[in-house]
């Protein structure tokens, strides 16, 4: 048995190097494939929580609002559909600044 030549074996270890870069190059590109999916899920999440963030502003708002006319027009129904929502507030921090107010004109009209 004659032993392999150099020369063969350069080739050898040439082709087994071309075939890991090749194995590299694909897994490179599967990778990038999924990376670019994971970016696409990411986006859309933060899509979603950017939109409810939002949407938990304006209804806070529109709660605040109902409050608001509720304790001003001393609406009982909307107090009742409030509470029955779990919406709990309270009249007298909203009253006692209208009293502060009536309480600071008053001396005005006193002669």
């Amino acid at each position: 048995m004659s032993e392999p030549r150099p020369n063969s074996r350069l080739a050898l270890a040439s082709i087994v190097l071309g075939g890991l870069c090749v194995v590299l190059a694909l897994s490179l590109a599967l990778m990038a494939a999924i990376n670019r999916t994971l970016r696409a899920r990411i986006a859309e999440g933060q899509a979603q929580v950017s939109k409810a963030q939002t949407l938990a502003n304006l209804d806070n708002s529109l709660v605040q609002l109902l409050a608001k006319s509720a304790v001003d027009n001393n609406d009982l129904a909307l107090r009742d559909l409030l509470s029955r929502n779990g919406v709990t507030f309270k009249e007298s921090a909203q009253t006692a600044s209208a009293d502060n107010a009536q309480k600071n004109e008053a001396p005005h009209d006193k002669p």
